[in-house]
């Protein structure tokens, strides 16, 4: 992106319910289309009771034509000054990689979208142990090939029906010898209901992991 189609640095906003809005959104490359925002003053425990989050452009502020805004999170952890402990989350600052959240552009400018903070197995470790937890926001400005790409403008309920039924499709295969032919699989008579045992036990620990792997583990 050429510095002509460059957003101007305050673009977007965000707001935890029950917040303040924030548009703070700091440049973080010299292309003019990262940033980030650190969510201060949320920390710790009330991390894991944040379970969603509204993300928007500002009104009258568009973002380069064919172009949208992809948002992402991730975990910063220092030790705290008094720590004793030896875990990974207190012997040094750690940050861990962004992980997607969703998207907004031009015919969808905002959106509410589900965090998963409260079921993250990284967030639960980093929170047990005696060291500083915060998170950082960064946006990405993408042309939309990206954004519909990743299948972020898919009407929702198609998109996660989708991705479940992908699920169970990877399930039933890692079952199948081959020996249906012609395009069949041969599946043990209880596939459905031993898909559905694990479904429902990997969903108790992570309600959305359906939506970050395809894999049949």
């Amino acid at each position: 992106m050429n510095s002509a189609q460059q957003p101007p640095s305050q673009v977007l906003g965000v707001l935890i319910p029950g917040g303040v809005v924030r548009t703070d959104f700091i440049p973080s490359d010299p292309s003019g289309t990262k940033f980030t925002l650190a969510l201060t003053g949320i920390s710790g425990n009330d991390i894991s009771a944040v379970s969603e989050l509204v993300f928007f452009l500002l009104p009258g502020v568009p973002l380069p034509p064919d172009h949208g805004a992809l948002l992402y999170w991730q975990i910063v952890s220092t030790p705290a000054s008094n720590s004793m402990s030896s875990t990974p989350f207190s012997t040094g600052m750690i940050t861990t990689e962004f992980e997607l959240v969703g998207a907004i552009y031009g015919t969808k400018p905002s959106g509410v979208f589900r965090t998963g903070w409260a079921t993250n197995e990284t967030i639960g470790a980093a929170l047990k142990s005696p060291s500083n937890v915060t998170i950082n926001l960064g946006v990405s400005i993408e042309p939309m090939s990206s954004v519909q790409n990743m299948g972020l403008i898919q009407d929702k309920t198609t998109h996660v029906a989708m991705k479940i039924a992908m699920d169970l499709f990877n399930y039933m295969q890692s079952f199948d010898t081959g020996l249906g032919g012609g395009g069949n699989m041969l599946v043990p008579k209880n596939v459905f209901d031993r898909w559905m045992s694990r479904f429902e036990a990997k969903a108790r620990v992570d309600p959305t992991f359906f939506m970050k792997s395809s894999d049949d583990g």
